[in-house]
C-alpha cells in the first residue's frame, strides 16, 4: 500500500512540476512562469514601455522586448532603469547602438545597466534555472521579410516542453499555425490588451483568440 501511495505522489509531483502559467502582470505586461523560471514580455511600443513605468515592472529571469509596430517607442531608454546585469532580449536592429558582438551575444554598457541580447531572425538564446530550461528563437514575419516579427519560446524540463509564440500583428493570426509548425500557443497584441490563440501544434485551429486576464492561462508541458 505504501508503494502505491508513493507512486501516486510521485506522479502528482511530476504533473504539477510540468505546469506553467501565462498571465497579465500589469498594463501592457505579460509574465510567463514555468517551474520557477519567469519571463516578462513587453512590446516596445506599449504604454508600459517607458522610463517612468520600467522601475515598477515585475522581476523576472528574462525580459523579452517585442518589436515595435507603427506606434510610439522610446528606444533603449526605458531599459536603463533596470537593475545592473538584468538579461534583456531585443530585436537586433533595436539594440544596434550596443557594443559590437554576434547575434545573441550579451552587450552591456561600459559601467552598468542591463545585459542586452540582440537577436536576428533564426538566432537563439538559451537559459537554464535549476530543472527548467528556456530557448528563445527570433522569428521573421511573412515570407520575404527580414526583420524580427516575434519570438518562439520553448520552456521545459527533461521530460516535456511547451512552445509559445510572442509577437506578431493580430491580423496575422490566421496564418500563424502554418508558419510556426509545432507551436502550441500564440500571445498576440490586441486593441484591449494581450490575446491568446491556440495553435494546436501547427494544425490550423478553429478557435478564436481570447483575452488574457490577470487570472492567467495555465498550460502543461507536452512530451515531444
Amino acid at each position: 500500500m505504501r508503494w502505491y501511495v508513493a507512486v501516486l505522489l510521485a506522479l502528482a509531483c511530476s504533473w504539477s512540476m510540468a505546469q506553467g502559467l501565462v498571465q497579465l502582470a500589469g498594463k501592457g505586461l505579460v509574465q510567463i512562469r514555468f517551474q520557477g523560471l519567469s519571463v516578462l514580455v513587453v512590446a516596445a511600443d506599449a504604454e508600459a514601455y517607458c522610463q517612468e513605468a520600467a522601475p515598477g515592472w515585475p522581476a523576472a529571469d528574462l525580459l523579452l522586448v517585442l518589436p515595435a509596430g507603427a506606434g510610439r517607442y522610446e528606444g533603449l531608454a526605458p531599459l536603463h532603469a533596470l537593475r545592473d546585469g538584468a538579461a534583456v532580449v531585443v530585436p537586433e536592429a533595436f539594440g544596434a547602438g550596443s557594443e559590437n558582438g554576434g547575434a545573441g551575444a550579451a552587450r552591456v554598457s561600459p559601467s552598468s545597466g542591463p545585459r542586452l541580447h540582440p537577436l536576428r531572425p533564426w538566432s537563439t538564446l538559451d537559459l537554464r534555472k535549476q530543472a527548467a530550461w528556456l530557448r528563445v528563437t527570433a522569428m521573421p514575419g511573412a515570407p520575404g521579410t527580414v526583420a524580427v516579427a516575434g519570438y518562439l519560446l520553448e520552456v521545459g524540463n527533461r521530460r516535456a516542453s511547451y512552445r509559445l509564440y510572442a509577437g506578431g500583428a493580430e491580423d496575422e493570426a490566421a496564418v500563424l499555425a502554418q508558419r510556426l509548425p509545432g507551436a502550441d500557443l500564440a500571445l498576440l497584441p490586441g486593441r484591449d490588451g494581450a490575446r491568446l490563440l491556440a495553435l494546436n501544434r501547427g494544425t490550423p485551429s478553429k478557435s478564436q483568440s481570447a483575452a488574457l486576464t490577470a487570472a492567467g492561462y495555465a498550460f502543461k508541458a507536452l512530451k515531444r
